[in-house]
C-alpha cells in the first residue's frame, strides 16, 4: 500500500489518453470482450491497443501477442488475465513504462498466504516504477464525464453529466459499485465516476478521494468501504471535503463481530472499531449511514439541492393516519417538526377546509381531491417559512391519473426550490403514471415510495446541515501542562490520580501508606471518614475481592479495616505483597458518571462520558467524542445521554454541575491529544455535585504505553 502520508496520482486511471486491453478473449462475456465493447459503445476517443495471443484484430484494431510488443508510455493498461499471470503482466507493463494498470483478477490477499505474497509483489513493482496499479480483485472504474469505461461490469450505461453537480460512487467492492451505479442512474442522479478499488495493492480509496475533492463536477462521494487503510489521511481528506463544501456519504460495515469477520475474509484486511471510526469521521463532516438505501437516498438530496437544511421539516399530507405516523417517526429519527410562524398560518388558513387546523404536519384531508390547489398553497406557504428547512409532501396516489394530477398540482411550488423537498407517493404497490416519474425526475425533485426512507434521509441531511452551519466548529480551548509520566503500563491508582490532579482534575485528598501506623497518621491529617484501597498491579478489580473498604469513621475502625483488607487480599491472592494501601478522604454522595479515553493504534484518541459506577456495564449509557471538542459541545453531548435527566435535576433535585464535568472531559481529551504515550484513561466514578459545587474523581486508571 502507498505511504500513509501521501497519495498516488490516479490521473492516468481516470483520464487516460491511451488504453491497452490485455487478454482480449473471443469467448462471449469474457472481461476483455466486455471492456472492448464498453469502449466502443462509450465512443472513447483516445488510442486503443489490444493484446491477444489468438486474435489478430478486434473491431478493426490490430492485436499484438504480448505486452512487450506494445508501444512505450501507454497511459492505462487493463489486465484481463488470470491470477497466475498477473504479477508477470504487471512487470511487463513496468518495462513498457505504462502510467497505470488495472487488475481484475481475484485470488490475492483475500485468498490466503500465497495470494498475499503475490499481492505484495504487485505493490513493490508499482512503488518501484511509479505506476498507479488499481486492484487486484476489482471491477474497474468508469469516467462518465470523459466517457472512459475501464470495467467489465454488465449493464453499463453512458450518461452525460452536462455541467451538473454530480455524484461519484467509490467502493472497494465491485458488486456494490455496480449496484449503487445502477440505482443512482435509475433515479436520474448525475454520475461523474463509478470506481471500485478491490484489494488496494497500490491505489486505495484515499487516492481517488484526494483527486475527487479537486474535481469540479463531483459534489458528493458515496462510499461503501470495508476497511480504511490510511485513517489519518482519510480524516484529513474528510476535513478538506467539509472546507470545500463537498460531501462524503459512507456506509461502513463493522458494527457486529460477524460483519468484521466477513470484511476480513472478503478484503484480506482487519476492520477497525466502528465506534471510533464513526465518532471521528462524523466530527469531520462525513455522513455515516446504515443501509444501501440510505446511502443512495442521502446522496440524492445532496446532488439535487446546493444548500443543506439547518432547520427542521414541514410535512403536508392528505392522510390523517400518516400525520400521526409522521410525528412518531420524525421524533424517532431526531428530525424536528418546527412550529409554523403566524405569517404562515395566516397565509394557509383561508384555503384550508373549516374543520382543518394549520399545523405541522398539515393534513389537507380528502378535500384536496376536489381542490388540488391545496397542495400548491400549502407547499408555497411552508417553503416560505424561515423556521422550515425542508419539506415533505406525502400523498395517497389513488389511481395513476389521480396521482399524476396531485403531483402536477404540487410541482409549481416545489420545482426550483432551494430548500430540499421530498415527494412521497404512499403505498409501494400502487401504480404510478410514467409521466409523473419523468416530470419529477426532470425537475430534480426526489420521488419516494417509502415515507420512512424519505424521513430518514431528510433527518440525515438536516443533521449534516446543522453541523456545517455551526461557526468555529467548537474546537477545544483547554490548555494542560501535565507532570512527567511516572511510569509505564497500568499505573497504580495513586500515581494515576497524582497525574490527573496535576492536570487539573479534582481527586480526593490521600496518600499511600506502607503500614497501619502510617495509615492512621494520614487519616488524622486529611480527616475522617476515609476509604482504604489495596494498591497492587496484579489486582484489576479491587472491589470484587474486598480490596476496598469505605466509611471508616475513626482510628479504631481504621485499624480493624486494615487487618480485614489484607485478609481479603490474601484469600484471593495468596502470598501477594502489595505495594501499600491508598488512604483517601471519603467523598460525599452525588451522581456517578464515567469519563474515559483510549487511543486507537490507527485512528488516534477519542474520549467518552456516560453514566458510571456499577451502571456502566449494565446500561452502557455513554457517548463518544473526538479530542478537539469544546466544553460547550461536550455539555451538548452529555445532554444526549439517556441518563441526562438525572443531571438536569430529576424529581426536584438541583441541576448538576455540567460545566465541571465537561471540564474533566476536556482535560482528559487534551491529555490524550498532547501526550501520545498515554494509551488509556478511565475515571469511574466521577462524582458530579450540584451546579457550582464541582466534581470529584474517586477512582482512576491511567495506562501508559511501554
Amino acid at each position: 500500500m502507498a505511504n500513509a502520508a501521501a497519495t498516488v496520482s490516479v490521473e492516468k486511471l481516470l483520464h487516460p489518453r491511451s488504453i491497452a486491453v490485455v487478454g482480449v478473449s473471443a469467448a462471449p462475456g469474457s472481461p476483455g470482450e466486455a471492456v472492448v465493447d464498453h469502449l466502443r459503445r462509450f465512443r472513447y476517443d483516445g488510442e486503443i491497443h489490444m493484446v491477444s495471443r489468438n486474435r489478430e484484430e478486434v473491431n478493426g484494431i490490430r492485436c499484438v501477442p504480448a505486452i512487450d510488443d506494445l508501444p512505450k508510455g501507454i497511459d492505462a493498461v487493463v489486465l484481463c488475465v488470470p491470477q497466475a499471470a498477473a504479477v508477470e503482466a504487471v512487470r511487463a507493463c513496468a518495462r513498457r513504462e505504462a502510467g497505470a494498470v488495472m487488475i481484475f483478477a481475484a485470488g490475492f490477499a483475500e485468498a490466503g498466504d500465497e495470494g498475499m505474497i503475490a499481492q505484495q509483489q504487485i505493490t513493490e513493482i508499482a512503488r518501484e516504477n511509479g505506476m498507479a496499479v488499481a486492484g487486484p480483485n476489482c471491477m474497474g472504474l468508469t469516467n462518465f464525464i470523459d466517457r472512459v469505461p475501464l470495467t467489465f461490469a454488465p449493464g453499463l450505461k453512458a450518461t452525460a453529466v452536462e455541467g451538473q453537480l454530480a455524484l461519484c460512487v467509490l467502493t472497494q467492492s465491485g458488486g456494490m459499485m455496480s449496484s449503487l451505479r445502477e440505482t443512482s442512474q435509475a433515479r436520474g442522479i448525475p454520475l461523474s465516476y463509478a470506481i471500485s478499488t478491490g484489494n488496494e495493492a497500490a491505489v486505495g480509496v484515499e487516492d481517488y478521494l484526494a483527486y475527487l475533492l479537486d474535481d469540479a463536477l463531483t459534489r458528493v462521494v458515496t462510499m461503501y468501504v470495508e476497511h480504511i487503510r490510511r485513517p489519518q489521511l482519510f480524516l484529513q481528506l474528510a476535513s478538506k471535503a467539509r472546507e470545500k463544501g463537498k460531501f462524503i456519504v459512507l456506509l461502513h460495515p463493522g458494527k457486529s463481530e460477524a460483519s468484521r469477520e466477513a470484511a476480513q475474509s472478503h478484503t484480506g484486511s482487519l476492520a477497525g472499531d466502528y465506534t471510533v471510526i464513526q465518532t471521528l469521521l462524523e466530527h469531520e463532516g462525513v455522513i455515516m449511514v446504515d443501509t444501501m438505501e440510505e446511502l443512495v437516498d442521502v446522496a440524492w438530496f445532496l446532488t439535487c439541492y446546493p444548500v443543506l437544511p439547518d432547520r427542521g421539516t414541514a410535512i403536508v399530507t392528505d392522510s390523517g393516519a400518516f400525520k400521526g405516523f409522521a410525528l412518531d417517526f420524525c421524533q424517532a429519527e431526531g428530525l424536528e417538526l418546527p412550529l409554523l410562524s403566524q405569517a404562515t398560518i395566516e397565509a394557509i388558513k383561508p384555503v384550508l377546509p373549516e374543520f382543518t387546523t394549520a399545523t405541522n404536519p398539515l393534513d389537507i384531508t380528502a378535500q384536496a381531491l376536489t381542490d388540488m390547489s391545496l397542495y400548491t398553497a400549502a407547499a408555497e406557504a411552508f417553503l416560505a417559512d424561515a423556521a422550515v428547512g425542508s419539506l415533505l409532501i406525502a400523498v395517497l396516489p389513488g389511481s395513476p391519473r389521480i396521482g399524476l394530477a396531485k403531483g402536477r398540482a404540487a410541482l409549481p411550488a416545489i420545482s426550483g426550490s432551494r430548500k430540499p423537498v421530498a415527494y412521497v407517493l404512499l403505498g409501494e404497490g400502487s401504480q404510478l403514471a410514467d409521466e409523473l416519474i419523468d416530470e419529477m425526475k426532470a425537475t430534480g425533485v426526489p420521488l419516494f415510495r417509502s415515507a420512512e426512507r424519505a424521513i430518514r434521509a431528510l433527518a440525515c441531511v438536516t443533521k449534516a446541515g446543522i453541523a456545517r452551519s455551526e461557526t468555529g466548529r467548537g474546537r477545544c480551548t483547554v490548555t494542560v501542562t501535565p507532570n512527567p509520566l511516572p511510569g509505564t503500563g497500568a499505573l497504580p491508582e495513586y500515581l494515576g490520580k497524582q497525574y490527573l490532579a496535576a492536570a487539573g482534575i479534582p481527586v480526593p485528598a490521600g496518600e499511600l501508606a506502607a503500614d497501619v501506623e502510617a495509615a492512621c497518621e494520614i487519616a488524622g491529617r486529611i480527616g475522617y471518614p476515609v476509604v482504604i484501597k489495596i494498591s497492587a498491579g496484579e489486582i484489576a478489580h479491587k472491589s470484587d475481592i474486598g480490596g476496598v473498604i469505605v466509611g471508616i469513621g475513626q482510628e479504631s475502625e481504621l485499624r480493624e479495616a486494615w487487618t480485614r483488607l489484607h485478609d481479603n487480599v490474601q484469600r484471593a491472592f495468596p502470598g501477594l505483597k502489595p505495594e501499600g494501601v491508598l488512604v483517601e478522604k471519603m467523598g460525599i454522595r452525588g451522581i456517578e458518571m464515567v469519563v474515559g479515553a483510549r487511543r486507537d493504534p490507527e485512528w488516534g484518541p477519542m474520549v467518552m462520558v456516560g453514566l458510571g459506577g456499577i451502571w456502566i456495564e449494565i446500561l452502557k449509557d455513554v457517548c463518544f467524542m473526538p479530542t478537539d471538542i469544546s466544553e460547550e459541545a461536550i455539555v451538548e453531548k452529555i445532554l444526549t445521554l439517556r441518563s441526562s435527566a438525572l443531571l438536569r435535576g430529576a424529581r426536584g433535585a438541583k441541576p448538576s454541575d455540567l460545566k465541571a464535568l465537561a471540564k474533566v472531559v476536556a482535560v482528559v481529551a487534551e491529555l490524550m491529544r498532547t501526550t501520545p504515550e498515554v494509551a488509556e484513561i478511565d475515571i469511574n466514578p466521577v462524582i458530579v455535585y450540584p451546579d457550582g459545587e464541582g466534581v470529584l474523581a474517586l477512582d482512576a486508571l491511567v495506562v501508559v504505553s511501554e
